[in-house]
């Protein structure tokens, strides 16, 4: 679905990452899955971001937009949040969401504003009213970048069955961090001993994602009990086969 929706409104969350609130158009129905994305249209392209907000919040979309060191894509839509009124978006798209409760335990892993998808799974669950182990484990640069993590911490003092991990990669930017550093994978990698029965969600780059389920995979992790956008929109070359 095609949609021109208002800017609601747009404040920092930070330094640099701005919370967007769209406008769905009166009388207008829009339907996605929490862990959904959708793609803001420009002229030169389109952009996708993963929709913050679970589906049962109806009339507004939140998204968390972060500039991009060095990407094209990156300037433009900060350039459009800078003077527009209105957006065109593309809704939903992606493969990889939550529609019913899983049946096991459930890791969530975020890279930066990766952190929206996993924001709208977990809210979904809460709507839900699920009670299985739900662990998150969210993975940046600098302390400074978590932004959500008021947000996080209440899920865990509210909620018995929800842990939450906030990661910095590089602590030399936190002088002031007293919890786990490291890559958010391996900081997660170490927390389980069995693999054999669990759904990890992930969101990231390429690389994070692909070095993730590698790492599961070879500690027990079932390959199929992995899900992320990246395999989709990214896929891994296949391997070159020699006879």
């Amino acid at each position: 679905m095609r949609l021109v929706c208002s800017i609601a409104s747009i404040e920092y969350f930070n330094a640099d990452t701005r919370r967007l609130l769209l406008q769905i158009p009166d009388g207008t129905s829009v339907d996605f899955k929490a862990g959904q994305y959708l793609e803001i249209i420009l002229p030169e392209k389109n952009c996708p971001f993963s929709i913050a907000n679970a589906p049962h919040v109806h009339g507004l979309i939140e998204l968390h937009v972060r500039p991009t060191p060095g990407s094209a894509d990156s300037v433009l839509i900060e350039r459009l949040l800078d003077t527009a009124t209105e957006v065109e978006i593309e809704i939903p798209r992606g493969n990889v969401f939550m529609d019913s409760p899983p049946t096991s335990p459930l890791i969530l892993l975020a890279a930066s504003t990766g952190i929206t998808q996993m924001k709208s799974i977990f809210e979904h669950l809460i709507h839900l009213d699920h009670q299985l182990p739900v662990h998150l484990y969210w993975g940046v640069v600098s302390a400074t970048d978590l932004y959500l993590d008021d947000l996080c911490r209440g899920w865990q003092s509210q909620y018995p069955h929800f842990n939450y991990a906030p990661v910095v990669s590089d602590p030399a930017t936190s002088p002031g961090w007293n919890g786990q550093t490291g890559l958010v994978g391996e900081v997660a990698l170490g927390d389980f001993d069995d693999l054999s029965d669990v759904i990890v969600y992930v969101s990231g780059g390429p690389g994070m994602v692909y070095a993730t389920l590698d790492a599961f995979v070879a500690k027990g992790l079932p390959a199929g009990n992995m899900f992320s956008d990246i395999f989709t929109y990214a896929p891994r070359p296949p391997l070159n086969k020699t006879s």
